[in-house]
């Protein structure tokens, strides 16, 4: 077993993503309902950007696990992998069953396609891109980042053992990554948008290196990662050339929005933490306590908040809406911290 490490600041970046998502979710649920006005929209309109935030933190984690148990052989990250991801989305799918059974809506909205395409994850937001396969089961929009976050993981655990030099590993995964949109913009296909956005998790493990190596980070030990994401981004920013319009939140503004934000994000952040950090606690410390609970909160949120407290029949008021914020975490923290242990037990 190796060195244990504990990261509190990374659990507050990840409790404070969750509850933007969480609010994103509830906000566009009121928009869509007329109850909020745009500019209040306008402010929680970046939760796919949030989501960014976990793809990171998870190559970031996933590269330190594997450091602190060399040895783990691929099954057995499969199964800590299978275990992690499945148990929660199940829970998930079956609340969403429940809650449109409730609302009468269940039978013109189940698809046995879609629900083959969420075991197999690879769902998405159909909606705002091209060339999707499988849409999130229900309606649980927030499902779509799943597919993304197994597939990494599967490429994580090879590369990790198996591309040994890291002088140059990141070029080529920025290459995989570019020639994987390109081929997405050529022939719009689910598989190729998933590999595209490869690098965005792969920066976290590469971090994860620099810690293992130097212990800090400096501009000059982070320089082949920004410059690895800014070229993303220029590439994302090609077949907006021949746009007419710009719609942010669809293909292909949307990707460049994405790339865009993991390399903002990842220069803001350094920039903060050659600084010191300072204020970090008094702005993010309190959503830590979100974070060992933060999955569950994320893959629960939509139906409990948007598909039950806003789109069922029974009457809205915000005594009503806490009750369903109390419920979720509740469910969150069942499922997370009581239920997902003893699955980890049983499943081995």
């Amino acid at each position: 077993m190796g060195e244990r490490f504990y990261f509190p600041k990374l659990d507050a970046i990840r409790g404070a993503a969750c509850f933007y998502i969480l609010i994103h979710n509830f906000i566009y649920g009121l928009y869509g309902l007329e109850l909020v006005p745009y500019s209040i929209k306008l402010i929680f309109s970046a939760g796919q950007e949030a989501v960014i935030v976990f793809f990171i933190l998870s190559g970031f984690l996933v590269r330190i696990s594997l450091f602190r148990q060399p040895k783990l052989s691929f099954r057995k990250y499969l199964i800590k992998r299978f275990r992690r991801i499945y148990f929660p989305l199940i829970i998930s799918m079956l609340l969403s069953v429940m809650i449109l059974a409730w609302n009468g809506t269940l039978l013109q909205k189940l698809s046995w396609v879609d629900i083959i395409g969420n075991f197999l994850l690879l769902q998405d937001f159909g909606s705002v891109k091209p060339g999707t396969w499988f849409y999130p089961f229900l309606g649980n929009l927030p499902l779509w980042s799943l597919s993304y976050e197994w597939w990494f993981y599967m490429m994580f655990y090879p590369l990790i053992h198996w591309v040994v030099n890291p002088t140059q590993r990141i070029y080529y995964i920025l290459l995989f990554s570019a020639a994987s949109y390109g081929s997405y913009v050529l022939l719009p296909n689910q598989i190729s948008l998933i590999c595209s956005y490869f690098i965005v998790g792969w920066v976290g493990v590469e971090m994860a290196n620099l810690f293992l190596k130097d212990r800090t980070f400096t501009f000059e030990n982070m320089r082949p990662i920004l410059l690895s994401l800014l070229g993303m981004v220029l590439i994302s920013l090609i077949p907006l050339l021949g746009e007419s319009e710009f719609k942010p939140g669809y293909y292909p503004f949307l990707m460049f929005r994405h790339f865009l934000a993991a390399f903002l994000l990842l220069a803001g952040g350094l920039y903060w933490y050659r600084h010191k950090l300072i204020y970090f606690n008094h702005i993010l410390g309190c959503f830590s306590i979100l974070a060992p609970i933060s999955y569950g909160i994320y893959i629960f949120s939509y139906p409990i908040l948007v598909q039950w407290g806003l789109n069922s029949s029974l009457p809205k008021n915000w005594a009503f809406y806490g009750l369903n914020l109390i419920i979720l975490i509740g469910l969150a923290y069942l499922t997370e911290r009581k239920w997902q242990p003893a699955i980890a037990r049983w499943i081995k």
